[in-house]
Protein backbone atom coordinates (compact mmCIF):
# COMPACT_ATOMS: atom_id res chain seq x y z
CA UNK A 1 0.00 0.00 0.00
CA UNK A 2 1.36 3.38 -1.03
CA UNK A 3 2.00 5.43 2.12
CA UNK A 4 2.50 9.18 2.00
CA UNK A 5 5.08 10.92 4.13
CA UNK A 6 3.17 13.66 5.89
CA UNK A 7 4.19 16.76 7.82
CA UNK A 8 2.04 18.81 10.20
CA UNK A 9 2.95 22.42 10.93
CA UNK A 10 1.16 23.65 14.04
CA UNK A 11 0.92 20.13 15.43
CA UNK A 12 0.24 21.07 19.06
CA UNK A 13 -2.75 23.38 18.60
CA UNK A 14 -6.31 22.07 18.89
CA UNK A 15 -6.60 21.47 15.14
CA UNK A 16 -3.10 20.01 14.85
CA UNK A 17 -3.83 17.56 17.63
CA UNK A 18 -7.10 16.62 15.95
CA UNK A 19 -5.20 15.93 12.72
CA UNK A 20 -2.77 13.70 14.60
CA UNK A 21 -5.64 11.80 16.25
CA UNK A 22 -7.30 11.07 12.90
CA UNK A 23 -4.06 10.21 11.08
CA UNK A 24 -2.93 7.93 13.92
CA UNK A 25 -4.81 5.03 12.31
CA UNK A 26 -4.65 6.15 8.66
CA UNK A 27 -2.92 3.35 6.77
CA UNK A 28 -1.90 5.65 3.93
CA UNK A 29 -0.17 8.27 6.10
CA UNK A 30 3.27 8.16 7.67
CA UNK A 31 3.75 11.16 9.98
CA UNK A 32 7.37 12.15 9.37
CA UNK A 33 7.57 15.80 10.45
CA UNK A 34 5.84 17.76 13.22
CA UNK A 35 6.43 21.39 14.01
CA UNK A 36 5.27 23.80 16.67
CA UNK A 37 6.46 27.37 17.04
CA UNK A 38 6.15 27.39 20.83
CA UNK A 39 7.41 23.86 21.54
CA UNK A 40 10.26 23.11 19.14
CA UNK A 41 12.80 20.71 20.55
CA UNK A 42 10.31 18.94 22.79
CA UNK A 43 8.97 15.46 22.16
CA UNK A 44 5.48 15.24 20.73
CA UNK A 45 4.02 13.30 23.68
CA UNK A 46 5.21 15.99 26.12
CA UNK A 47 2.80 18.47 24.57
CA UNK A 48 -0.10 16.40 23.25
CA UNK A 49 -0.59 12.73 24.11
CA UNK A 50 0.83 9.39 23.14
CA UNK A 51 -0.55 7.96 19.92
CA UNK A 52 -0.97 4.31 19.02
CA UNK A 53 0.88 4.34 15.73
CA UNK A 54 2.54 7.73 15.28
CA UNK A 55 6.19 7.64 16.28
CA UNK A 56 7.08 9.89 19.20
CA UNK A 57 8.76 12.53 17.07
CA UNK A 58 10.68 15.57 18.20
CA UNK A 59 8.98 18.85 17.32
CA UNK A 60 11.23 20.56 14.81
CA UNK A 61 11.48 24.08 13.45
CA UNK A 62 9.59 24.85 10.25
CA UNK A 63 12.90 26.13 8.88
CA UNK A 64 14.20 22.54 8.87
CA UNK A 65 11.33 21.16 6.78
CA UNK A 66 13.66 21.23 3.77
CA UNK A 67 15.61 18.36 5.34
CA UNK A 68 12.63 15.95 5.28
CA UNK A 69 11.35 13.72 2.50
CA UNK A 70 7.66 14.67 2.46
CA UNK A 71 4.75 14.15 0.08
CA UNK A 72 2.08 16.33 1.72
CA UNK A 73 2.21 19.02 4.40
CA UNK A 74 -0.71 20.21 6.52
CA UNK A 75 -0.60 23.74 7.92
CA UNK A 76 -2.72 24.16 11.08
CA UNK A 77 -1.53 27.70 11.69
CA UNK A 78 -2.79 31.26 11.91
CA UNK A 79 -3.08 33.40 8.79
CA UNK A 80 -0.02 35.12 7.33
CA UNK A 81 2.23 32.15 8.10
CA UNK A 82 1.87 29.36 5.54
CA UNK A 83 2.28 31.79 2.64
CA UNK A 84 5.94 32.13 3.65
CA UNK A 85 6.63 28.43 3.04
CA UNK A 86 4.09 27.15 0.52
CA UNK A 87 5.96 28.46 -2.58
CA UNK A 88 9.10 26.52 -1.56
CA UNK A 89 7.15 23.32 -0.83
CA UNK A 90 5.28 23.40 -4.14
CA UNK A 91 8.52 24.04 -5.99
CA UNK A 92 9.91 20.87 -4.38
CA UNK A 93 6.87 18.88 -5.53
CA UNK A 94 5.33 18.68 -2.05
CA UNK A 95 1.56 19.10 -1.92
CA UNK A 96 -0.04 21.38 0.67
CA UNK A 97 -3.30 21.25 2.61
CA UNK A 98 -3.59 24.60 4.33
CA UNK A 99 -6.12 24.98 7.16
CA UNK A 100 -5.29 28.66 7.61
CA UNK A 101 -6.91 31.47 5.62
CA UNK A 102 -3.87 32.26 3.47
CA UNK A 103 -5.12 30.71 0.22
CA UNK A 104 -8.92 30.77 0.56
CA UNK A 105 -9.37 33.71 -1.83
CA UNK A 106 -8.38 33.72 -5.49
CA UNK A 107 -8.14 37.53 -5.53
CA UNK A 108 -5.32 39.10 -3.47
CA UNK A 109 -7.28 42.34 -3.10
CA UNK A 110 -10.15 40.55 -1.33
CA UNK A 111 -7.67 38.78 0.95
CA UNK A 112 -5.88 42.01 1.78
CA UNK A 113 -9.15 43.82 2.53
CA UNK A 114 -10.20 41.00 4.88
CA UNK A 115 -6.87 40.57 6.66
CA UNK A 116 -5.37 44.06 6.46
CA UNK A 117 -2.01 42.88 5.11
CA UNK A 118 -0.28 42.34 1.78
CA UNK A 119 -0.32 38.75 0.57
CA UNK A 120 3.20 37.37 0.20
CA UNK A 121 2.41 34.75 -2.48
CA UNK A 122 -0.38 36.30 -4.58
CA UNK A 123 0.71 34.35 -7.66
CA UNK A 124 -0.50 31.13 -5.99
CA UNK A 125 -4.02 32.31 -5.12
CA UNK A 126 -5.50 31.40 -8.49
CA UNK A 127 -3.86 27.99 -8.22
CA UNK A 128 -5.39 27.07 -4.86
CA UNK A 129 -8.59 25.03 -4.63
CA UNK A 130 -11.18 25.71 -1.96
CA UNK A 131 -11.38 22.46 -0.02
CA UNK A 132 -15.13 21.98 0.36
CA UNK A 133 -15.40 18.38 -0.90
CA UNK A 134 -19.18 18.38 -1.27
CA UNK A 135 -18.81 20.97 -4.03
CA UNK A 136 -15.18 20.74 -5.23
CA UNK A 137 -14.26 17.04 -5.02
CA UNK A 138 -13.03 16.66 -8.60
CA UNK A 139 -10.87 19.79 -8.42
CA UNK A 140 -9.43 18.67 -5.08
CA UNK A 141 -8.32 15.35 -6.59
CA UNK A 142 -6.10 17.09 -9.12
CA UNK A 143 -4.76 19.92 -6.97
CA UNK A 144 -1.47 20.32 -5.13
CA UNK A 145 -2.64 23.31 -3.03
CA UNK A 146 -5.84 23.02 -0.99
CA UNK A 147 -7.28 25.83 1.12
CA UNK A 148 -9.51 24.20 3.74
CA UNK A 149 -12.55 26.42 4.46
CA UNK A 150 -13.00 28.12 7.81
CA UNK A 151 -15.34 26.52 10.33
CA UNK A 152 -18.13 29.10 10.03
CA UNK A 153 -17.99 29.07 6.21
CA UNK A 154 -18.19 25.26 6.18
CA UNK A 155 -21.39 25.11 8.22
CA UNK A 156 -22.85 28.17 6.49
CA UNK A 157 -22.11 27.17 2.90
CA UNK A 158 -23.40 23.63 3.35
CA UNK A 159 -26.66 25.14 4.58
CA UNK A 160 -26.95 27.83 1.90
CA UNK A 161 -25.58 26.41 -1.34
CA UNK A 162 -28.49 24.11 -2.27
CA UNK A 163 -30.71 27.22 -2.25
CA UNK A 164 -28.35 29.64 -4.00
CA UNK A 165 -30.51 29.88 -7.14
CA UNK A 166 -33.74 30.17 -5.15
CA UNK A 167 -32.92 33.24 -3.03
CA UNK A 168 -34.67 36.52 -3.86
CA UNK A 169 -32.13 38.72 -5.69
CA UNK A 170 -32.53 41.86 -3.55
CA UNK A 171 -32.83 40.13 -0.18
CA UNK A 172 -30.12 39.80 2.45
CA UNK A 173 -28.70 36.52 3.71
CA UNK A 174 -28.73 36.61 7.52
CA UNK A 175 -26.33 34.28 9.32
CA UNK A 176 -26.59 33.87 13.08
CA UNK A 177 -23.57 31.72 13.98
CA UNK A 178 -22.27 30.27 17.25
CA UNK A 179 -19.08 28.42 18.13
CA UNK A 180 -17.49 26.65 21.07
CA UNK A 181 -14.41 28.30 22.54
CA UNK A 182 -11.94 25.95 20.84
CA UNK A 183 -12.55 27.95 17.66
CA UNK A 184 -10.49 30.77 19.18
CA UNK A 185 -7.41 28.52 19.47
CA UNK A 186 -5.46 27.03 22.36
CA UNK A 187 -3.65 30.23 23.39
CA UNK A 188 -6.86 32.24 23.76
CA UNK A 189 -8.64 29.48 25.65
CA UNK A 190 -5.78 28.81 28.04
CA UNK A 191 -5.17 32.50 28.77
CA UNK A 192 -8.60 33.78 29.82
CA UNK A 193 -11.38 32.90 27.42
CA UNK A 194 -12.56 29.77 29.24
CA UNK A 195 -13.04 31.71 32.48
CA UNK A 196 -14.69 34.63 30.69
CA UNK A 197 -17.38 32.37 29.28
CA UNK A 198 -18.32 30.38 32.36
CA UNK A 199 -22.11 30.74 32.64
CA UNK A 200 -21.87 33.42 29.96
CA UNK A 201 -22.75 33.91 26.29
CA UNK A 202 -21.98 36.81 23.98
CA UNK A 203 -21.60 38.03 20.42
CA UNK A 204 -18.26 39.21 19.07
CA UNK A 205 -17.06 41.04 15.95
CA UNK A 206 -20.65 42.15 15.21
CA UNK A 207 -19.71 44.61 12.45
CA UNK A 208 -17.15 42.57 10.54
CA UNK A 209 -15.75 39.05 10.72
CA UNK A 210 -13.23 37.66 8.22
CA UNK A 211 -15.40 34.65 7.48
CA UNK A 212 -18.09 36.93 6.04
CA UNK A 213 -16.14 37.78 2.84
CA UNK A 214 -14.99 34.15 2.64
CA UNK A 215 -18.60 32.95 2.49
CA UNK A 216 -19.54 35.66 0.01
CA UNK A 217 -16.51 34.90 -2.17
CA UNK A 218 -17.36 31.21 -2.58
CA UNK A 219 -21.05 31.92 -3.16
CA UNK A 220 -20.01 34.42 -5.86
CA UNK A 221 -17.82 31.79 -7.52
CA UNK A 222 -20.88 29.55 -7.84
CA UNK A 223 -23.42 32.18 -8.88
CA UNK A 224 -21.52 35.17 -10.24
CA UNK A 225 -23.27 37.70 -8.04
CA UNK A 226 -24.51 37.18 -4.52
CA UNK A 227 -26.75 38.85 -1.98
CA UNK A 228 -25.39 40.95 0.86
CA UNK A 229 -24.64 38.93 3.98
CA UNK A 230 -25.31 39.96 7.58
CA UNK A 231 -23.07 37.78 9.73
CA UNK A 232 -23.06 37.81 13.54
CA UNK A 233 -20.83 35.32 15.43
CA UNK A 234 -21.26 34.31 19.07
CA UNK A 235 -19.19 32.31 21.55
CA UNK A 236 -20.88 29.45 23.36
CA UNK A 237 -19.73 28.36 26.84
CA UNK A 238 -18.79 24.90 25.52
CA UNK A 239 -15.50 23.56 24.19
CA UNK A 240 -16.39 22.27 20.72
CA UNK A 241 -19.24 22.52 18.25
CA UNK A 242 -20.64 25.07 15.86
CA UNK A 243 -24.22 26.00 15.05
CA UNK A 244 -25.46 28.31 12.31
CA UNK A 245 -28.96 29.53 11.59
CA UNK A 246 -29.43 31.01 8.11
CA UNK A 247 -32.45 33.13 7.18
CA UNK A 248 -33.13 33.17 3.44
CA UNK A 249 -35.97 34.83 1.52
CA UNK A 250 -36.85 32.54 -1.37
CA UNK A 251 -38.58 33.20 -4.68
CA UNK A 252 -40.94 30.25 -4.20
CA UNK A 253 -41.81 29.13 -0.68
CA UNK A 254 -44.03 26.30 -1.97
CA UNK A 255 -41.10 24.08 -2.89
CA UNK A 256 -40.37 21.00 -0.80
CA UNK A 257 -37.08 22.16 0.72
CA UNK A 258 -36.29 18.90 2.48
CA UNK A 259 -36.54 17.02 -0.80
CA UNK A 260 -34.38 19.63 -2.51
CA UNK A 261 -31.63 19.22 0.11
CA UNK A 262 -31.88 15.42 0.07
CA UNK A 263 -31.48 15.38 -3.70
CA UNK A 264 -28.54 17.75 -3.47
CA UNK A 265 -26.60 15.75 -0.88
CA UNK A 266 -27.70 12.20 -1.72
CA UNK A 267 -24.14 11.15 -2.59
CA UNK A 268 -22.40 13.02 0.24
CA UNK A 269 -21.84 10.79 3.25
CA UNK A 270 -21.04 13.53 5.74
CA UNK A 271 -24.08 15.77 5.24
CA UNK A 272 -27.17 14.45 7.01
CA UNK A 273 -30.50 16.04 6.11
CA UNK A 274 -32.73 15.54 9.12
CA UNK A 275 -36.37 14.54 8.90
CA UNK A 276 -38.90 17.36 8.64
CA UNK A 277 -39.39 19.05 12.00
CA UNK A 278 -36.12 17.75 13.46
CA UNK A 279 -33.70 20.34 14.85
CA UNK A 280 -29.94 19.65 14.74
CA UNK A 281 -28.12 19.25 18.06
CA UNK A 282 -24.45 19.85 18.71
CA UNK A 283 -24.20 16.74 20.86
CA UNK A 284 -25.04 14.62 17.79
CA UNK A 285 -22.12 15.98 15.72
CA UNK A 286 -19.39 16.55 18.31
CA UNK A 287 -16.29 14.43 17.63
CA UNK A 288 -17.64 13.48 14.19
CA UNK A 289 -17.18 14.68 10.62
CA UNK A 290 -20.92 15.06 10.05
CA UNK A 291 -22.88 18.19 9.23
CA UNK A 292 -26.52 17.90 10.36
CA UNK A 293 -29.01 20.18 8.61
CA UNK A 294 -32.58 20.94 9.63
CA UNK A 295 -34.88 22.91 7.31
CA UNK A 296 -37.84 25.06 8.35
CA UNK A 297 -40.09 27.82 7.02
CA UNK A 298 -41.01 30.88 9.06
CA UNK A 299 -42.69 34.16 8.03
CA UNK A 300 -41.81 33.82 4.36
CA UNK A 301 -38.21 32.74 5.05
CA UNK A 302 -36.38 29.47 4.78
CA UNK A 303 -34.67 28.94 8.14
CA UNK A 304 -31.74 26.55 7.84
CA UNK A 305 -30.05 25.12 10.93
CA UNK A 306 -26.62 23.57 10.40
CA UNK A 307 -24.48 21.90 13.09
CA UNK A 308 -20.88 20.67 12.89
CA UNK A 309 -17.88 19.99 15.11
CA UNK A 310 -15.64 23.00 14.45
CA UNK A 311 -12.46 20.98 15.01
CA UNK A 312 -13.47 18.03 12.80
CA UNK A 313 -15.82 18.87 9.91
CA UNK A 314 -14.88 22.52 10.39
CA UNK A 315 -11.13 21.82 10.20
CA UNK A 316 -9.17 18.55 10.59
CA UNK A 317 -11.81 16.11 9.35
CA UNK A 318 -12.46 18.15 6.24
CA UNK A 319 -8.70 18.36 5.65
CA UNK A 320 -8.53 14.55 5.79
CA UNK A 321 -11.41 14.34 3.29
CA UNK A 322 -9.23 16.42 0.97
CA UNK A 323 -6.15 14.29 1.73
CA UNK A 324 -8.08 11.13 0.87
CA UNK A 325 -9.25 12.58 -2.43
CA UNK A 326 -5.74 13.75 -3.32
CA UNK A 327 -4.19 10.31 -2.78
CA UNK A 328 -6.96 8.39 -4.60
CA UNK A 329 -8.50 7.00 -1.41
CA UNK A 330 -12.21 6.87 -0.62
CA UNK A 331 -13.23 10.28 0.70
CA UNK A 332 -14.79 8.83 3.84
CA UNK A 333 -11.81 6.61 4.76
CA UNK A 334 -10.98 6.73 8.51
CA UNK A 335 -13.69 9.39 9.10
CA UNK A 336 -16.87 7.29 9.36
Amino acid sequence: MDRKNVGIVGATGYVGEELLSILDNHERANISFVSSHNSKGKMLYEITKEFSNIENLKLDSIENIKNYDLDIVFFATKHNFSMNYVPFLLEKGIKVIDLSADFRFNDPNIWENAYGEKHKAPELLKKSIYGLPEFNAEKIKDSDLIAVPGCYPTASLLGILPLIDHIKPESKIILDVKSGISGAGRNAVESSLENDLQNNFKAYSPEFHRHQPEIKNFLSSKKGTVNEIIFTPHLLPIFRGEYITAYLELKDMQEDLNQLFENHYNSNKFVRILNKGTIPELSKVQNTNFCDIGIFKNQGCAVIHSAIDNLVKGAAGQAIQCFNLMIGEKEEYILE
